[in-house]
């Protein structure tokens, strides 16, 4: 009897490590504050958006252009590479959904009023914006990535552009879009108004959330003899990292290479000074680090390759020497398979991890 005793409890010690471990690696955050302001005054919080951005794809392509030097011809190269992650779109709503709620709790368990999102109908910050309840996912804000919003939550939204994307910021917002440089330049221009909106709420602190979960790394390394392009899988909630990948252009005609600014970032912005306009109080949380989610997929190396065709021996014709060469195009796809559970588990832990970790900071500001 003592025996079976022994052996239950060891079983039940090491079935109660295993469900607790974590399926992330280390986690090193860190925080800004904009010109020391640290004056939070009123426990209103008002959540003007959430987000998490889902990594589901990548397509790239490299070039080289073909040249005769040293009496030997080169034909051009291309290589293309798409891979794509296979996750279900409900779990992809459940974190995010899950994360919220838990993000609104966390708050209120601290104190916080937690504003609904009607709160700031009236505002004149508002005005002439969409009222947006139940957002629909969006594969437009980022390239190769799903934009997921809580489902019980409301949004306002400035517009829309031609091809659906969400219209944010100002003059260097639009600016940035021009220059192909989108992303969190875009949305720290639109949080630099957020004093105008927490005035108007009797200072109530204005909160942006918006997070990356990504799974690839992609490079160009030296093209050397023909186009080359390496992805590895790296499943992460991105600290800071531009991605590149080639999205459909308006209308459909053919494609182009846009570049997005991932950062994991949540923002917390309270008052306004009467001279300047600027905020009585700032905290925004970051990662030093990506944090990484570990376990869910393997780590794969994934490539496509295009050798350049080289003719260095030529025909000899009454004309002189003749050279010729080919021009090389490769294509490679890969769907890589995750476990819907794991990536779930995975990403839920990750995203609770960072703002759990600063709603506390935020707390201590007070």
């Amino acid at each position: 009897m003592k025996t079976r005793l022994f052996i239950t409890t060891v079983l039940f010690f090491w079935f109660a490590i295993s469900a607790s471990a974590q399926s992330v690696g280390e986690f090193k955050p860190k925080e800004y504050k904009l010109n020391g302001a640290n004056k939070f005054k009123s426990k209103d919080v008002y959540i003007a958006n959430f987000s998490v951005n889902f990594q589901l794809y990548n397509l790239k392509t490299a070039t080289t252009k073909g040249d005769f030097t040293g009496r030997m011809l080169t034909g051009d190269t291309k290589a293309s590479l798409a891979v794509g992650l296979d996750v279900p779109i409900a779990t992809l709503q459940e974190i995010t959904d899950e994360a919220y709620q838990k993000f609104v709790q966390d708050l209120q368990a601290k104190g916080f009023n937690v504003l609904n999102g009607d709160a700031a109908a009236k505002t004149q910050f508002y005005e002439g914006y969409q009222r947006m309840e139940r957002m629909e996912m969006s594969l437009l804000e980022a390239p190769g990535m799903l934009t997921v919003y809580p489902t019980d939550a409301v949004f306002y939204v400035k517009g829309f552009t031609k091809d659906g994307k969400k219209i944010q910021g100002g003059i260097s917002a639009t600016l940035n879009r021009a220059m192909n440089d989108d992303g969190r330049n875009s949305i720290v221009d639109e949080i630099s108004k957020y004093p105008k909106l927490s005035d108007e709420l009797d200072n109530a602190t204005i909160v942006n959330a918006d997070l990356y979960v990504l799974f690839l790394d992609v490079k160009k390394p030296y093209q050397g003899n023909g186009a080359r392009i390496i992805a590895n899988t790296n499943l992460r909630l991105a600290s800071y990292e531009h991605i590149d990948s080639r999205v459909s252009k308006a209308g459909g005609s053919g494609s182009k290479e846009k570049q997005y600014l991932c950062v994991s970032a949540i923002d917390f912005v309270q008052g306004r000074n009467k001279i300047g306009g600027s905020p009585l109080g700032v905290y925004g949380g970051l990662l030093k680090e990506d944090l990484l989610i570990k376990e869910v997929i393997g780590q794969e190396e994934i490539q496509s390759y295009a050798k350049s065709d080289q003719d260095y021996i030529g025909v000899e014709t009454g004309f002189g020497m003749m050279y010729r060469a080919d021009n090389i195009s490769v294509e490679n796809t890969a769907v890589i398979k995750a476990d819907a559970a794991k990536y779930g588990k995975g990403a839920k832990e990750a995203i609770n991890l960072f703002l759990e970790h600063h709603v506390k900071q935020f707390e201590k500001k007070f």
